[in-house]
């Protein structure tokens, strides 16, 4: 048993050095592993504040579907005040627009 412990500590000494040789000669990839699992972290953290990974996914499909509702109804208008201006144009009677 201790000859097995001695052989797996060999083995995560040799993992251990390896990995710090390579942290010395790349350091900006050791930065950007700790900022790519910050940024994780945040998510993670921002998804279960929201209450779930379920809800947030909910209330993004709702916001969504409210922007798309939104963007018709400000097509409508832009289309009701262009036809407005170019009746003015025209010289034609506007229509009343809200």
């Amino acid at each position: 048993m201790r000859e097995r412990f001695n052989d797996v500590a060999g083995q995560a000494k040799d993992s251990y050095r390896s990995a710090y040789n390579a942290a010395r000669e790349y350091p900006g990839t050791i930065a950007a592993l700790i900022v790519g699992i910050g940024i994780t972290a945040a998510l993670l953290w921002a998804a279960r504040r929201a209450g779930g990974w379920r809800n947030l996914q909910t209330e993004a499909i709702d916001r969504a579907r409210q922007g798309y509702d939104r963007a018709r109804e400000g097509y409508g208008k832009a289309r009701e005040v262009i036809a407005d201006r170019a009746a003015h144009f025209k010289g034609q009677p506007e229509t009343l627009s809200e």
